[in-house]
């Protein structure tokens, strides 16, 4: 009986372990329903408005075909915004995750007082976008502003369209070095020591340890966070809106602070959407390739 009741009763548990159960669905189901409303919904809306016109209140009025799409395509000026938009985002990523991981390194070895040193370099990701703007208002001030008074100058950082650019970008890369630090120095101390060691007593230098060890064994990490700073650099908002306005003379103006601004500004909803559309397909090419470059530039353990 034992040993012919365990093959009978194993297909029987079998059975039941595929039986459908409606419990899980449940469980996710208001998941599901908050991205449908919140997500799902308002994107399907940005698509459908984009090919037409809209009212004041940014409901459908008329259909219109692609005639947003020519009409936006063929500013000069939106062509301009992507431009500055490319640029503030090259800027952000490659200075952000330059510092980031120069900090990574520095901290990568566990010394007397590392944590204080790890948690300043960390602790501009718990500011708000809102109070760091506010901060670096009084900083760039033209007169009695601390950079102005550290440099021995007279600039009006903020006012003046050679400058504003980088003015902004600096606000962005000093919120974001905090969380591009943090998952660079995990995936760094999760290098062996005792390769990094037996590379030392094989004469390599510091410089052939990083590129030879370090980073390749880190690339998952690092390919993450190169991924999360392509789509945040392309996002800055706050930024432009509390220090710029997006001038002087649009020099800082992006794509989503002139969709922010057609939509609930200008109250041009279909262009806004037109905008929005054309933001995330940029976004979506540009995550494509970096998933393409994966299997090449990332090595999993």
């Amino acid at each position: 009986m034992s040993r012919q009741g365990k093959m009978t009763e194993s297909p029987r548990m079998l059975h039941k372990k595929k039986k459908f159960s409606m419990y899980p669905y449940i469980f996710i189901l208001p998941a599901i329903a908050l991205m449908g409303l919140f997500t799902i919904y308002p994107f399907i809306r940005t698509i459908v408005l984009s090919f037409a016109l809209t009212n004041k209140m940014g409901n459908f009025s008329s259909w219109v075909g692609l005639r947003n799409w020519t009409r936006v395509l063929k500013k000069e000026s939106f062509w301009s915004i992507v431009v500055t938009s490319l640029k503030m985002a090259g800027v952000n990523l490659v200075l952000t995750f330059s510092i980031a991981m120069i900090f990574a390194l520095m901290a990568n070895k566990k010394v007397r007082f590392s944590k204080l040193y790890q948690t300043m370099y960390a602790l501009p990701m718990a500011i708000a976008s809102s109070p760091a703007a506010a901060i670096f208002i009084f900083i760039y001030r033209q007169k009695n502003g601390l950079l102005n008074n550290l440099l021995g100058t007279d600039i009006s950082w903020l006012n003046e369209p050679s400058t504003a650019i980088w003015a902004v970008c600096a606000v962005t890369i000093w919120m974001h070095i905090g969380s591009s630090f943090i998952f660079l120095l995990v995936g760094f101390r999760n290098v062996p020591e005792d390769l990094l060691e037996s590379a030392y007593l094989d004469g390599a230098n510091s410089f052939q340890r990083i590129r030879k060890i370090i980073l390749p064994i880190a690339s998952p990490q690092i390919f993450f966070v190169l991924f999360l700073s392509v789509n945040s650099s392309f996002k800055t908002f706050a930024q432009i809106k509390l220090l710029t306005g997006g001038g002087p003379a649009d020099s800082t103006m992006n794509l989503v602070y002139d969709i922010y601004k057609k939509a609930l500004i200008d109250q041009r909803f279909e262009t806004a959407c037109v905008e929005a559309i054309f933001l995330f397909l940029m976004l979506f090419l540009l995550s494509r390739i970096q998933f393409a470059l994966e299997d090449k530039v990332v090595h999993y353990q």
